[in-house]
Order: C-alpha cells, then structure tokens, then sequence
C-alpha cells in the first residue's frame, strides 16, 4: 500500500466527535478511529516489520505481583453529586444544552475526580474514609514493615496534581496524612518538582537507594524510563487511567527485573457508586482484546479503539443507581466476547475439516491404486541382479553394465529433442526419460505405478540409480502402506470433530440473552448515541 488513505480504507473506520482540547480548557471536534477491522491481516502485515514478544512469552525473571482492590464507601456528598450528573446527562440526550456548554466527555471528568476525592469538586465536601485515607492506612503500615529494608512505593494519580497552584490537591492531602502518621516528609517526593533530566536521574538514584521511600507521580511523568524499582515493595493506583497501555506502564515499574523483592503488592483504590469500578472493567476488558490480537488470534476480525472512554446517560444512570447490572454487564460482555472468538475459531475449523473431508475419499482411493500396482508391480518383476542383468536401451540388449550405462546415456543426451520418450526396458517394465523444469532430463521405471529414479549424469550413475529404483518397491510401498493409515484415521478423526457441537453453545446463547436484558434493563437498546466516544487526556 503506497498511501494511507488506503490503508485506512482497508483496515479502520472513523469517527467525528468531541473530546477535550490539548490544552485542557475546552472542547473541540475531532475525527479518529473508532473501529479497526480485518485484524488478521493487519497483524500479518504489522509481522513482517514487527517481533513481537509479550511478558507472557518471555517469562522473564520479575517479582511476583499480589493484585488487591480496595473498595471505599460512597458519601452522601459523592451520591448526591453523581445523581446531577444523572441530570446532566439527560439534559444532554434531550439537547437542552449545546455541546460547547455540557458533554458526555465533562460529566465523566467531573466523575472521575468525584470518585477520586470529593473536594475536587466541593472543597468543603466531607471525605474522611476516602481514598486518600485508605491509600494512607496501607502506604504507612508498608513503611514500617519495610523499614529495615529501606523498602520504597509509589503512587500513580493522573488527577489533581500538585501543579494546581491555590487549589485543593491529592498529592498534598496524601502527603500531609502520611505525615501526621510519622513518615518524615524528606521521605516522601512529588515527581512534579524535578523538571529537568538530571533532576530526575537524582530522584530516581535517591529512590533506588532508599532514600526517597514513597514517590507520586502520574503516570505521564513517571512511565516510560523510571527506573526505581530496586526496592520497590508496592505500588497504588489511586485512579483509573485512560487506556490498558497506562495500566501496564504504571505496574512496570514494579514488575520489572533487577527488582529486590520476590514479591510485590499493587493496590487499586475503587469507590463504589462511582465511575471508578467500571472504568476498571472496562480497562481489562480492553486489555483483553489487545492481547489477542498482539498474541495473532486470527479468529477476531474487529476492535474498537481502546482509548474510547467517555461513558454514556445510560450508562452514567445506572451508576448513580449503584446498579449491579453495569459491572455485571462488563463480566458479561467480556466473557462473551471471548466466547464469541471461540465460536468463530470453532466455526472456521468446522468448514476446513469439511474442506479435507471432502478430499480424503478421493485420497484414499488413489492411494489405495498405488499400493495395488505395486503389489503387481512387485510380483511381475524379473530378477535382473548380479549375473542376471539385462537391460534393453534403444532396441539394443546389453548384459554388461558398464555398456549399458553408456547407451542410457547417449539416449538420455545424445538425443537433441528435449521431449518425453520411452527409451527402453529393464526387469519387465519401460524406462522413459522426462524433461523437469528443475532437474532437467531424469530417468522414470512405468509400472503400475512410476517410479522416479534419483538424478544421474554419468554412465555409472545412470546404471545405479535403475537398479536401486528397482530394489526400492517394497519400501515404496511400505511408505504409502503407513500414509493410507494415517490417511483413514486423518478422516475418521476429522468425522468424530465434525460430529462434535460447540461445547459452550449454551453458555454462549445465555450470555447473548443475558446481554438483551441488561442492556434492556439499563435501557442501552433504544440507540443512545450521545455518549462522546473519545479520548480525555487530563494532565
């Protein structure tokens, strides 16, 4: 493909939409890929330039990783404020506000840092049991356990950075809990106050040493190239990012080699009622699909873009509810969806053993030829060795080998038309000469079957390779004996799976019906299209 449009043609579909401006202080329309289609071939062609090897190929030596999710109690500030987002959203779907003044994308933002600390949106709000506190509780009780060891953590927080001059920060809030506990506060650093790259190379070595024992940061500034993770010994995912990729950089700080520790814990803080346990879902689920396809699951022909975010009213509603049908919605659509691959899988191997079932009949039958006119072959042929030799090459008998070869060979090349011919007969059966596209003129024993001698230049080869063919029926059909039974169990195999069904048949038709009624119940069957599928990259 010499242009991209063309590519784009084959292989994505795109959308028009809002999403936040690169600045952070607006909204603007913006086109992307929201769909990307034909993935097998894709990923063929993304193979010819690209090895992959994913963590679960390289098994490399890494610490191993206790994944604990920390639920926290909603408020009622939180459940008050997510019930207007409710409003919100459906003043929205009813267009009583225009896309500049309110937005799919600003309503799951502002539920984003709601479910994150509520004073982000009400600096007076009452969060005394919140993230922060929790976060806390655990960071201290890993200080001091790692005390000796000089042990380090880090917390990843996207939102409300330390950069928001005069205005109510997590980062600050954190630290000054972690304080009031008794860590020193030069124990404790913001990845934000080191701008340039020697800075952070002191932060880092500072980390690495022990001196810096819990770090911050988000994970745009401390992703790609921290390397701190000699004693690292936790890590906490105060909120959910955008995208599976922001998730794999975070926990690869700590899952990472040179790591002192044989085991490592990593938190997730989740507030339920809130958008935060279902942006998990919807992370994971994603994360699913990009293994496939980086793991060549050729039965999977489509994949949404996996930095679609923005959540929809129905979807906002049933939150606000704290309906356990959206979290069971996302089990349900990623089981389905895996479900689904294996159906097709399923399906594409059914119609390519009905493919080779309808061949093998036919295989059998001219295998089974072969194998007769062997036997016949093998029964008719005349004892031509030692002192018995005989051959006849161009309407000449010769007794004496070394003549005999000569002849064959004047036969083979001295005759200048280069066609197939029969040039004499030796032990009961003709010998032609045939031209090959790449071994030029060779030599064929016509039996019942032919047989193909190996190729030969000389007088002596010539002789050789006759009498070997001739020596060489029995294992020819002891060769094609062993390929017709492997042939027949081929076929009663491939007869035995194509009588087999789909054994999750009907896990899959109640995930597809269970699906229905969700998607009834929370009202996402009516075609809700306001929801802003796009990208918010909040700095």
């Amino acid at each position: 493909m010499g242009m991209f449009d063309t590519w784009a043609g084959n292989f994505g579909e795109s959308v028009t939409a809002l999403e936040l401006a690169p600045d952070g202080r607006g909204y603007r329309m913006h086109t992307r890929f929201a769909r990307f289609v034909n993935l097998p071939e894709l990923m063929s062609m993304f193979g010819e330039v690209a090895d992959i090897r994913t963590a679960e190929m390289l098994k490399l030596p890494v610490p191993t990783a206790h994944k604990e999710t920390v639920t926290i109690k909603p408020t009622a500030d939180l459940k008050a404020f997510v019930q207007t987002l409710v409003e919100r959203a459906e003043a929205i779907r009813n267009g009583n506000v225009s896309p500049s003044e309110d937005n799919m994308l600003a309503i799951t933002n502002e539920g984003r840092k709601a479910a994150l600390d509520m004073r982000l949106i009400d600096l007076f709000a009452e969060v005394e049991d919140g993230k922060v506190n929790h976060c806390a509780e655990r960071v201290f009780g890993i200080w001091v356990e790692a005390k000796l060891f000089r042990g380090t953590q880090v917390v990843f927080c996207d939102l409300s950075t330390p950069l928001e001059n005069g205005r109510f920060s997590v980062y600050q809030a954190l630290r000054s809990n972690l304080v009031e506990r008794g860590i020193p506060i030069e124990e404790i650093a913001f990845i934000h106050d080191y701008e340039s790259d020697s800075a952070k190379d002191d932060l880092f070595k500072a980390a690495r040493d022990g001196r810096i024992r819990i770090l911050l940061g988000s994970t745009q500034k401390m992703g790609v190239g921290t390397n701190i993770q000699t004693r690292l010994a936790a890590l906490h995912h105060l909120d959910a990012p955008w995208r599976p990729s922001d998730v794999e950089q975070r926990e690869g700080r700590i899952i990472r080699q040179g790591n002192l520790n044989e085991s490592v814990r990593i938190y997730r803080y989740v507030t339920e009622g809130s958008f935060d346990a279902y942006i998990w879902q919807t992370l994971e689920t994603k994360a699913r699909f990009i293994a496939q396809v980086m793991q060549g699951d050729t039965g999977m022909r489509s994949a949404e873009d996996v930095e679609l975010a923005a959540l929809s009213y129905a979807e906002v509603k049933a939150l606000a509810s704290g309906n356990p049908l959206v979290l069971e919605k996302a089990g349900v659509d990623t089981e389905l969806a895996k479900l689904s691959l294996l159906r097709s899988q399923w399906d594409q191997q059914q119609w390519r053993n009905k493919q080779e079932l309808a061949t093998l009949p036919g295989r059998i039958e001219r295998v089974q030829a072969r194998i007769t006119g062997i036997e016949s072959d093998m029964a008719a042929r005349q004892d031509v060795s030692g002192g018995k030799f005989l051959i006849e090459v161009e309407g000449k008998r010769y007794t004496d080998r070394v003549e005999a070869g000569k002849a064959i060979l004047q036969a083979v090349y001295g005759n200048k038309a280069k066609r197939d011919r029969n040039i004499g007969q030796i032990a009961g059966f003709p010998i032609a000469a045939k031209v090959t596209v790449l071994e030029g003129m060779v030599l064929v024993i016509l039996g019942g079957v032919e047989y193909r001698c190996n190729h030969a230049e000389s007088a002596q080869g010539f002789m050789r390779v006759l009498e070997n063919t001739l020596n060489r029926m029995e294992m020819v059909l002891q060769e094609e004996l062993e390929y017709l039974a492997r042939t027949e169990k081929r076929m009663a195999d491939i007869q035995a799976e194509a009588a087999k069904p789909f054994d999750k048949a009907a896990r899959l038709e109640w995930l597809k019906q269970r699906q229905r009624e969700i998607e009834a119940e929370l009202d996402l069957n009516k075609g809700e299209n306001t929801a802003v599928e796009e990208t918010a990259e909040v700095v």
